[in-house]
C-alpha cells in the first residue's frame, strides 16, 4: 500500500525517536530497521521508519561535494540507498518531518540529504543554512569521533561555499575549542580538517603552539611526525619560517631516531627511515640548518647505502613448484629443424608472438582476482645495490590502466621473459649462431627493411644485433638502448608528434625515452603492443628499466647478460627481421608455400611512414 508524504509524516510522529536522535546515523540505521520490524502491523509507520533508516544508512564523504554520500553496504548489484533513490514522496515526507526530529547528527544528515536532492536555488539555500545550523548544534564533544569530524567538514564546506560568514566563524570556534583541549588525536584531526578547509588562518599561531604542546606528549614516533607535519603546514600558513625550519628539523630527528631503533629488527626499515630523515633535513632552509643537521646530512648517504647493503641479506628466495620448460624446448627443437636460415628465424619469432598489452592486462587482472590478499599490501622494488626504487602504492598507470594493474602487468611480464629467455630464446640462439654464420652485411640487409630504424641509426643497430647474435649481449645492450631511443624519437617525429621541449630561453632539449613514451599518440605511432613492450623493457623503475640503467652505468655484469637484455636484443632483431622476411616472401614465387612459417607482419612492427 502506497502512502502520501503527509501520511508518512503523521505516522512517524507516533514513534518515540528520542533514543535514535542521540545516535550517529550509521548506528541509527540499525535501530530504525528494528523499529520498523516492531511496527510491521502498521504499514504507514513501518514505511516511514524504513525511509528514515535508509537515509541514516547513507555514509557521508564530505570531500565529495558533488555526491557526498555513498552506500554504507554494497553486495554485488545490491546496496543501501543513495540520495538519488529518494522519490518525490520520500522527499516530501522528510521535508515535513525533519523540523521535529530530535537534535543530532541524524537530523543534520536528513536536512543535508534534502539539500543534495533539491533543485530549486531558493530551496537549496534554505536547506544549506539549516543543515549547517544542525551540525553546529551537534557540536564536538571531548574526543572527536569520525561522525563529528565528517559532519564538521561537511558543514564548513557548505558554509564557505554559501558565504555564511557567521556560521564559518562558529565552526572555526568549535574546532578551536577541540584544539585547546590538547587531546592528541582530536587536536590533530580537527587541525588538519581546518587547514584543508582554508578557514581559521587567524588562529594559525595558536594552533602551531597547541599542536607542538600535543606532540611532545605522544610516544608513538609515527603519530608524533604526523602531528608535526600538521604544525609545519600551519607554520607555513602563518609565514613563520623560523618555526617551519625548527619543525622540519624535529621531523628529521624523529626519522633518525626510528632508524636507530629499527636497525636491530630490520635493515630494510632502517634504510627507509634514514632515507626519510635525509629528505626531512633537506627541507630545512639552508640558512637555518643547525650544525647537527648539516653533520647528519653529510652522514646519511653513507648510512642509507650501508643499511641497503645489509638489507639484501634479509631477502629470502620464495620457493615454488618447478616450472616445466619442456614445451618451450620442444618449440625450440621445431625451429631448429628448419635448414634454411630465414625460415628458421621466421619460425623462431612466429612460434612465440609478441605479448599484446590487452593480453598482459587480462592476465594481470585475473591474477589480482585469484590472489586478492597479495594485492592488499604495498610492494617495494629494491635494486641489486639495495636502493629502494619504487613503491607499488605510488605506481602510475598508462593508457587508462590503473597503477596497481600496471604494476602487476610488469611483474608478470618479467616472470614471462625470464622463462622465455631461459627455455626458448637462448638455447635456440646458441644453435642458430652455431649452424648459421651471419655477417654485418646480413644484418644490414635486415635493418634496411624496417620502418622502425632510421638510416642514421642503421650502423649502430646492425652492430648491436651482430654482437648479440654471437652472445656478446653486454656489448649489444650498451649500443642498443640509446639506439632504440633514437628510433622511437624518429618514429614519433615522422608521425607528427613534437618531441622537443622549448625552454624559457628558447633553447630546445630532447627528452629521454621514458618521457617520450608518455607523449600523446605514442601507441598509435608505434602500435600499442610494441609501445607496451618498450615501456616494460626500457622505462620506469618497476621493470628492467634498461634505458636509465644503461645510461647511468647501473647495469651489473650479470644483468648485462641476463634475461631482460636477451629479450631486448630479441625484440630488436624481431623489428628488423619481420618486415624483411615478409618482403622476401611477398616477392618470392614460393610465398604461398611458405606462408605457414611467415612471421606476423603486425607483430610489434610500427607502421611505415
Amino acid at each position: 500500500m502506497k502512502h502520501s508524504a503527509e501520511e508518512l509524516a503523521a505516522a512517524l510522529r507516533q514513534v518515540d525517536l528520542a533514543e535514535v536522535g542521540l545516535q550517529e546515523p550509521l548506528r541509527a540505521f540499525g535501530t530504525l530497521q528494528e523499529l520498523a520490524s516492531a511496527h510491521a502491523e502498521d504499514s504507514a509507520v513501518r514505511a516511514a521508519l524504513t525511509v528514515l533508516s535508509n537515509v541514516a544508512g547513507m555514509m557521508l564523504k564530505p570531500e565529495r561535494w558533488e555526491s557526498p554520500y555513498i552506500p554504507a553496504m554494497q553486495f554485488g548489484d545490491r546496496r543501501t540507498w543513495l540520495p538519488e533513490d529518494l522519490t518525490e514522496v520520500h522527499c516530501g515526507f522528510l521535508a515535513n518531518s525533519y523540523a521535529w526530529l530530535p537534535s543530532g547528527a541524524l537530523r543534520a544528515q536528513v536536512i543535508d540529504v534534502l539539500f543534495v536532492s533539491a533543485v530549486d536555488r531558493g530551496e537549496r539555500y534554505k536547506l544549506a543554512l539549516e543543515s549547517v545550523n544542525a551540525w553546529i548544534e551537534v557540536g564536538i564533544h571531548g574526543e572527536l569521533d569520525r561522525e563529528e569530524e565528517q559532519g564538521w567538514r561537511r558543514a564548513i564546506e557548505i558554509a564557505l561555499r554559501y558565504r555564511f560568514t557567521e556560521k564559518v566563524a562558529a565552526l572555526v570556534d568549535l574546532a578551536m575549542e577541540t584544539i585547546r583541549l590538547e587531546h592528541p588525536g582530536s587536536a590533530w584531526q580537527i587541525a588538519r580538517a581546518l587547514h584543508e578547509s582554508g578557514a581559521g588562518r587567524e588562529h594559525a599561531g595558536e594552533i602551531v603552539d597547541r599542536l607542538r604542546n600535543v606532540a611532545v606528549t605522544v610516544e608513538d614516533l609515527a603519530f608524533q611526525r604526523e602531528i608535526l607535519e600538521q604544525v609545519r603546514s600551519w607554520a607555513l600558513s602563518n609565514r613563520d619560517s623560523a618555526a617551519v625550519a625548527e619543525v622540519e628539523e624535529q621531523i628529521g630527528d624523529l626519522w633518525w631516531e626510528e632508524a636507530k631503533r629499527r636497525r636491530s629488527s630490520s635493515h630494510f626499515m632502517a634504510r627507509d627511515c634514514f632515507g626519510n630523515a635525509y629528505n626531512g633535513y633537506k627541507r630545512v632552509e639552508r640558512s637555518r640548518r643547525s650544525a647537527r643537521t648539516n653533520k647528519r646530512l653529510a652522514q646519511l648517504p653513507r648510512k642509507i647505502r650501508e643499511e641497503g647493503e645489509l638489507a639484501l641479506g634479509e631477502m629470502h628466495a620464495v620457493e615454488s613448484d618447478p616450472i616445466d620448460l619442456t614445451v618451450l624446448r620442444e618449440q625450440a627443437d621445431e625451429v631448429l629443424k628448419e635448414e634454411d636460415t630465414l625460415r628458421a628465424m621466421a619460425a623462431w619469432f612466429a612460434r612465440v608472438p609478441l605479448e599484446s598489452v590487452q593480453q598482459a592486462r587480462a592476465t594481470a587482472e585475473q591474477s589480482m582476482r585469484e590472489y586478492p590478499i597479495s594485492h592488499l599490501f604495498s610492494r617495494t622494488t629494491v635494486a641489486a645495490d639495495g636502493r629502494t626504487v619504487q613503491h607499488s602504492a605510488s605506481a602510475r598507470g598508462h593508457g587508462g590502466i590503473p597503477g596497481d594493474v600496471w604494476s602487476e602487468m610488469l611483474r608478470l611480464w618479467e616472470l614471462k621473459i625470464g622463462i622465455l629467455a631461459q627455455g626458448y630464446i637462448w638455447p635456440t640462439l646458441v644453435e642458430l649462431s652455431t649452424r648459421h654464420k651471419l655477417t654485418h652485411g646480413d644484418f644490414a640487409l635486415l635493418v634496411r627493411s624496417s620502418a622502425f630504424i632510421p638510416p642514421e641509426q642503421e650502423r649502430h643497430y646492425v652492430t648491436a644485433l651482430h654482437n648479440g647474435y654471437y652472445g656478446r649481449l653486454d656489448e649489444s645492450i650498451f649500443m642498443l638502448a640509446p639506439t632504440v631511443e633514437a628510433c622511437v624519437r624518429v618514429c614519433l617525429q615522422q608521425a607528427g608528434i613534437e618531441t622537443r621541449n622549448i625552454r624559457a630561453d628558447d633553447t630546445e632539449i630532447e627528452p629521454g625515452l621514458s618521457a617520450l613514451m608518455e607523449l600523446d599518440g605514442v601507441d598509435e605511432a608505434l602500435t600499442p603492443d610494441l609501445a607496451w613492450n618498450i615501456r616494460a623493457l626500457y622505462c620506469g623503475p618497476l621493470g628492467p628499466n634498461l634505458r636509465n640503467r644503461v645510461a647511468h652505468g647501473l647495469l651489473s655484469e650479470s644483468e648485462s647478460s641476463g634475461a631482460s637484455v636477451l629479450f631486448a636484443w630479441w625484440l630488436a632483431l624481431r623489428l628488423a627481421f619481420v618486415p624483411f622476411f615478409n618482403g622476401v616472401m611477398a616477392d618470392s614465387s614460393e610465398s604461398q608455400s611458405g606462408s605457414s612459417t611467415a612471421a606476423d607482419p603486425e607483430a610489434g612492427q610500427p607502421p611505415a611512414s
